[in-house]
């Protein structure tokens, strides 16, 4: 699926109305509302257009730490890169961003202090998963012979997976166009946990003085933390083809999880997860995502 330009989106804008008679806009009134198709759009990276967006996805996956990373100053990092990576808009290209998916390396990290902050923090994170935080150290270490890579991909939570893996594929492509020699990339992500609403259980102590009994859920994370779910399907298969990886809570404490209730029946607490997967398994994770999310 190739990304589009301006001159794509100009020798488009023919209008096309459909004129309904009266008739059949009384017939259309007894019918079920039909699905809204939505055609998105995949463009190159534009520093100018797209900060605030990649802003808004570094504190979606960050959440309350993205200031502990600088996340503005990240931004300008990672949309540096422009040569490689995509946006998903419906609106053109100075329209808003729905995803988006670029690699800046780590490796350099010592020598850009914004950089140097995000590796600190993940070294941080993982400082009690000794495997992982020993890999972490090596390859962060000035260096390296092995280079690793910083690989953002966030969405809006809305998005369908089947915008994905044409993200993935055309960032294969460019990086090797580039000449981008990454040996491992770090992803960032978020996965939930589900846990009972403080609401409901001080509603229950009103009402008869008892704890309320706790909703279960079959959910279990690889970590041993029981009721996560993820926000990204694709981290399944990651995951999967990974190194290591591992869910992380935040520093910094957040909104009440009563704040992000689900139906009126649960409370949710994001969680960081960090997936670490060298070159060779990362396009083997890629192949199964066309395998398994790419549109009919």
């Amino acid at each position: 699926m190739p990304k589009r330009t301006q001159e794509d989106i100009l020798k488009e804008e023919v209008s096309d109305i459909d004129v309904s008679s009266s008739e059949d806009e009384e017939l259309c009134e007894d019918e079920e509302p039909e699905l809204i198709d939505v055609d998105f759009d995949f463009f190159n990276i534009n520093p100018k257009i797209d900060h605030e967006g990649t802003k808004c996805f570094i504190r979606q996956i960050f959440q309350q730490d993205s200031e502990l990373i600088s996340f503005s100053q990240l931004t300008d990092v990672l949309l540096s890169k422009n040569e490689v990576g995509s946006t998903v808009k419906t609106d053109g290209p100075n329209g808003d961003v729905f995803s988006i998916i670029t690699v800046t390396g780590l490796t350099d990290g010592p020598n850009n202090p914004i950089l140097k902050k995000l590796s600190n923090y993940l070294i941080q994170k993982t400082e009690n998963d000794g495997k992982f935080n020993s890999v972490l150290h090596q390859l962060l270490v000035p260096g390296s012979k092995h280079l690793l890579g910083l690989l953002f991909s966030e969405r809006m939570i809305n998005m369908p997976v089947e915008t994905v893996p044409p993200m993935y594929n055309m960032l294969i492509k460019e990086m090797e166009k580039a000449d981008y020699k990454y040996d491992y990339f770090i992803i960032p992500s978020r996965v939930y946990k589900i846990v009972d609403s403080e609401v409901d259980k001080e509603l229950k102590r009103e009402e008869d003085g008892s704890e309320p009994a706790l909703k279960k859920r079959s959910k279990k994370g690889t970590n041993g933390m029981s009721e996560l779910d993820y926000y990204h399907d694709e981290d399944v298969i990651l995951e999967k083809y990974a190194l290591h990886h591992g869910y992380y809570e935040y520093t910094n404490k957040g909104i009440n999880p009563d704040a992000r209730r689900v139906f009126n029946d649960y409370a949710i607490v994001p969680k960081l997860s960090l997936i670490l997967i060298d070159k060779n398994s990362l396009e083997k994770a890629i192949e199964e995502m066309n395998s398994k999310f790419s549109a009919a």
